[in-house]
């Protein structure tokens, strides 16, 4: 198995992992500052990384937007965490955006993943 494939399998694992709770979305700074587009949040960009993975969106602008407006400060983790649940979330976006920006930098905006 190529090395970036690993990586798309152990990423999706990783997001499987995630009971939808959201209690992660109120704390993300993204999302608050949006006034609630989930796609802003720490759960939202899970999901559009997983969805990207999976080849059900195609990847465009808006959801780099998405991927990349994510501030990194770990509020997501504290409260995952702390309701009983050890998922990195941002290790796994950031994982998704490296994998995501080879594949842009390989073949464009139009990269299949």
């Amino acid at each position: 198995m190529r090395d970036d494939q690993q990586i798309r399998t152990d990423l999706l694992k990783e997001i499987a992992k995630c009971r939808a709770c959201r209690f992660c979305v109120d704390v993300c700074p993204t999302y608050q500052a949006s006034e609630g587009v989930e796609s802003l949040s720490s759960y939202g960009r899970l999901q559009i990384t997983k969805y990207l993975l999976n080849g059900m969106l195609a990847f465009d602008d808006p959801l780099t937007y998405c991927l990349y407006s994510c501030l990194q400060c770990r509020r997501c983790e504290r409260m995952c965490h702390s309701k009983g649940q050890a998922i990195d979330i941002c290790a796994l976006i950031q994982a998704g955006r490296e994998l995501l920006s080879a594949r842009l930098a390989e073949g464009g905006s139009h990269a299949a993943l």
